[in-house]
């Protein structure tokens, strides 16, 4: 492949990635510090119109990871532990991002769900900004 043209693609695949993931915890801390004082109708309704998106979301991030991963050049000490620790909560939040999308009814369940995304969405910026650590050594 032409290096200009593999520049950009690694460039576009990076900023998907990144912007997908924003969309995705940003879309889940919503969720569970605004929506979760509105009535249980307004959330339940909330759940089903992010849905579509929810699900383009996880695809895109999780193809345009699985292509950053494939391409990166070399991987330094330690990289591969973070790493794997890092695909076990993103399989979590994949995981209860689906059950809270389609999980009806119990709100104060909704809101767990929501919490444990998010915290687990915030490790998994940290991690990565450590592994980019690593990498940028």
């Amino acid at each position: 492949m032409d290096p200009a043209v593999s520049a950009v693609l690694g460039v576009c695949m990076r900023w998907i990635h990144i912007a997908s993931v924003v969309t995705l915890i940003g879309g889940f801390i919503y969720a569970r510090f605004a929506l979760a004082s509105a009535t249980p109708a307004v959330g339940e309704a909330a759940a089903i119109a992010f849905r579509p998106l929810l699900y383009t979301v996880l695809v895109t991030v999780i193809g345009s990871g699985m292509y950053n991963y494939a391409t990166k050049a070399s991987y330094p000490p330690g990289y591969h532990m973070w790493m794997g620790i890092k695909l076990l909560l993103v399989l979590h939040i994949a995981a209860a991002s689906v059950l809270y999308s389609v999980r009806a009814g119990d709100a104060a369940r909704r809101n767990r769900t929501a919490l444990g995304i998010v915290i687990s969405g915030l490790i998994v910026i940290a991690i990565a900004d450590y592994l980019r650590y690593l990498s940028l050594k």
